[in-house]
């Protein structure tokens, strides 16, 4: 499915006009046609985050930055096995060794 279909597709899903979303974005409804029918394919940074938030979807949704039947590779969690956590570094100044026998 491309971008505009699925922008099309949404906004029946939520039961909205081409005028009234072309209103929430601040685009005219002319502009939203072109979008869906692929006759202006590509919108900019700033639409496009817009137009994700106003539809609740992702802009990799719309974008298709992954297949439909494609699931993202899991983030993994854990260090390999075998490999260790890099120590925590301590920071700020160093403290002053403590005399012996003083008590703290």
């Amino acid at each position: 499915m491309d971008f505009g279909t699925k922008i099309r597709q949404r906004r029946e899903e939520l039961g909205i006009s081409q005028q009234e979303l072309a209103r929430l974005l601040g685009m005219t409804q002319s502009r939203i046609s072109e979008i869906e029918s692929g006759a202006r394919p590509y919108v900019n940074l700033p639409h496009l985050r817009t137009l994700a938030r106003t539809l609740g979807v992702s802009a990799d949704y719309l974008i298709g930055t992954w297949e439909d039947k494609e699931a993202p590779m899991p983030a993994s969690v854990a260090p390999p096995a075998g490999a260790s956590a890099p120590r925590a570094r301590r920071r700020g100044r160093p403290r002053k060794a403590a005399p012996v026998g003083a008590r703290g």
